[in-house]
């Protein structure tokens, strides 16, 4: 679907629905070509619908600012052409209350399954409860190469071959957690705290003045009962002893409690209590953190436990059996290793965490 609400694909469509014509999602509103032998193309999945399909390698995707970082220039590969370097798929998140609910940017080339777009392009989407959504320029526009909106800005800055050049900025990583809100002892403070804590900030800060008198420490010594603060370097303002304790225990906690993006791990997010596999790039089944120090465990055992063989040079050593987690591992384990992978996998769906809506 698009943000183009004059868009109506049929009489019981929604505004805006099926209208994707890069994605093969939108039905037959697609850009197809014609083929010798099968009639007419599909055209292939979008990013999003791709990354929820597990079909992204986990190290071509680039969740922005999750480590940190709230601008960078990124150079990425077409998802057509996996040989090329770079990232296939940007995730921007921005949401605090939806860790669903960000952008992304793919590039895509007139090439392949993709043949029949008419031409080499990036593509914006807003991913919302599981559902990707094209941003245009506007009614019966081409696709934006541009957003400014929601503390992101994002623009394209090149496309040449194999490659697209695009500038992200957010302000995520100084944003709070759900649950939390940034302290503003003073202008500029970002320290996350509760919102009871903020109203007592501000309380303190605007009763200051009462709590000061001329003593050896200057004019803004505490009348007794009081300290200093101390939630910043020069903090004078006069609070409780627990007040204190609790601006100090904040700023500890700050990292914590800050920059949403570091959460986001995309539609194949594990529940509580489970991780990756991580048996490759990309093993997306969610298991135990025991299981995937086994897992980690025995990869970087692999070369040990082969012999060449009756079944090629990975044949196992004795004792041991091919671990099977996913289509040619060939990693020799234990029997019992390999039935517990069998048993993950079967597993796997009711382990992932879905969307609220």
């Amino acid at each position: 679907m698009s943000n183009d609400t004059t868009y109506q694909n049929a009489p019981w469509s929604q505004p805006g629905e099926y209208d994707d014509p890069w994605d093969e999602m939108s039905a037959m509103h697609i850009y197809a070509f014609g083929t010798a032998n099968y009639g007419t193309s599909a055209v292939g999945l979008n990013g999003p619908h791709r990354d929820e399909l597990g079909w992204l390698p986990k190290n071509r995707i680039f969740t922005m600012a999750a480590d940190g970082i709230g601008s960078r220039t990124l150079t990425m590969a077409p998802l057509e052409v996996p040989a090329a370097s770079g990232p296939q798929l940007i995730r921007i998140p921005f949401d605090p209350a939806d860790l669903f609910h960000y952008y992304t940017i793919e590039f895509r080339r007139k090439t392949g399954w993709s043949a029949g777009i008419p031409g080499d392009t990036v593509l914006l989407h807003e991913v919302r409860n599981g559902t990707p959504t094209l941003l245009r320029t506007g009614p019966g526009g081409g696709p934006t190469q541009s957003v400014n909106a929601n503390g992101v800005q994002i623009g394209v800055n090149w496309v040449s071959g194999n490659a697209a050049s695009v500038t992200v900025t957010t302000d995520v990583v100084n944003r709070c957690l759900q649950g939390y809100v940034w302290r503003e002892a003073r202008p500029g403070d970002l320290v996350c705290v509760t919102g009871a804590t903020r109203s007592q900030v501000w309380a303190d800060n605007a009763a200051a003045a009462s709590r000061w008198v001329n003593g050896p420490y200057g004019p803004h010594t505490c009348v007794a009962g009081y300290v200093w603060r101390e939630a910043y370097a020069g903090d004078h303002v006069c609070v409780t002893g627990t007040q204190r304790s609790q601006a100090a225990a904040d700023n500890a906690a700050a990292a914590s409690r800050r920059n949403p993006a570091r959460l986001v791990f995309g539609p194949n997010s594990c529940v509580s209590g489970y991780v990756w596999r991580d048996g490759d790039q990309s093993d997306y089944v969610c298991v135990t953190g025991a299981t995937r120090s086994q897992v980690l465990a025995d990869n970087a055992a692999a070369a040990s436990r082969w012999v060449n063989g009756p079944y090629g040079p990975h044949t196992c050593v004795a004792g041991y059996v091919w671990r099977e987690a996913y289509a040619g591992d060939d990693v020799c384990v234990t029997g019992t290793q390999r039935s517990q992978a069998a048993a993950d996998n079967a597993a796997g769906p009711g382990r992932v965490l879905r969307p609220a809506g």
